[in-house]
């Protein structure tokens, strides 16, 4: 439940304490000039007959029927769990690594495969997400803006391929950078971004650019694909024979998981890391432990999602309002049996 006035909660226990305070001062200042009317309590004639239990709840009632009326004035919103709001999604970009490095075979038949194949199933089971797509080698290119459009997605992500890539190296931070200015041009309020890479970064400023742009709200989680030990870049996925990838220096380039790097970088922005698994697992934990909450809390500060509840308190108001007339404190008086007049005199002698 949300107050689309909350100041006047704050206001509440300060109005309701000065009417209380009130209605208390009246009541002894009442009963103090009655004693001073009828020279105190011990005597007959003295008692009105009111009913002091009557008036307190006369106060109670009064005092409820304010604190009531301030709560309908707040504005109560009550969240409404149904389609609409339960299943809206969240936006977020996959920048997926495309760099030679994802060929390698450290993971059954290589790591693109397991990548691509794990994020075709996440995608499918996106529902109300609107999903971008970002694929980075040594730069980053938007393949696809923000959709709801998860078929064009997945069709695009069939035609990514690492040998077509022209750019060397990798640049996670290039993919950082790229999503970050989509997102802020865009105005898009949630900001999140799930890299998909090996983890290896040839330029060094990935995480002064991650923190950079986590001042901007954006969040980065991470799926590492691969092995700790790594394997040899292959030369030709599709030719086992042509050999492994040779740097400068004319040795064979070895590639490996790099998770200190993932996960330095997203807890520097607030998001988690996962490993891929087999079977495209730690796409599952994200959307369970991440991605879910995300849009929960989402839907929860969208006004749209709450209905009016300003009826409640005001129905315990009048209803508090009318028992108080109801009661009649003030006119209600128990019987009082006073003493006859001259009772106390002798009786006349015959």
């Amino acid at each position: 439940m949300k107050f689309g006035h909350p100041w006047i909660l704050y206001a509440a226990p300060v109005l309701t304490g000065l009417l209380w305070a009130s209605l208390h001062l009246g009541n002894r200042r009442r009963a103090a000039l009655a004693r001073r009317f009828a020279g105190g309590t011990d005597r007959g004639w003295a008692d009105s007959g009111s009913r002091p239990g009557l008036r307190r709840w006369d106060t109670f009632l009064l005092v409820f029927a304010c604190a009531t009326l301030l709560l309908s004035l707040a504005r109560p919103l009550l969240y409404r769990h149904d389609e609409k709001s339960e299943l809206q999604g969240v936006p977020y970009i996959v920048a997926l690594d495309a760099s030679r490095s994802m060929l390698t075979p450290d993971i059954r038949p290589n790591r693109w495969t397991q990548a691509t194949n794990g994020l075709d199933h996440f995608l499918a089971e996106a529902g109300n997400d609107r999903v971008g797509l970002i694929s980075f080698a040594g730069v980053a290119y938007l393949n696809a803006p923000l959709s709801f459009d998860m078929n064009a997605i997945r069709t695009t992500l069939r035609y990514l391929d690492p040998e077509l890539m022209n750019d060397a190296g990798s640049s996670l931070a290039s993919a950082v950078e790229r999503a970050g200015r989509y997102f802020v041009s865009n105005n898009i309020p949630q900001r999140v971004v799930i890299l998909v890479t090996d983890g290896e970064d040839l330029e060094g400023n990935l995480i002064p650019t991650a923190r950079r742009w986590a001042r901007e709200g954006v969040k980065i989680c991470g799926i590492g694909v691969g092995t700790v030990a790594g394997a040899k870049v292959p030369l030709n996925r599709l030719n086992a024979a042509a050999g492994s990838a040779r740097n400068t220096f004319g040795q064979e380039v070895v590639s490996k998981l790099d998770e200190s790097n993932l996960q330095r970088l997203t807890a520097a922005t607030g998001g988690r890391y996962y490993r891929l698994g087999e079977h495209g697992e730690g796409f599952q934990r994200l959307r369970a432990e991440f991605l879910k909450p995300l849009a929960e809390a989402t839907a929860r500060e969208d006004l749209q999602n709450y209905r009016e509840g300003y009826q409640f308190p005001l129905a315990a108001a009048c209803a508090a309002l009318v028992a108080h007339v109801l009661l009649a404190a003030n006119r209600a008086r128990r019987p009082v049996r006073l003493p006859a007049i001259g009772a106390h005199l002798q009786p006349p002698r015959p």
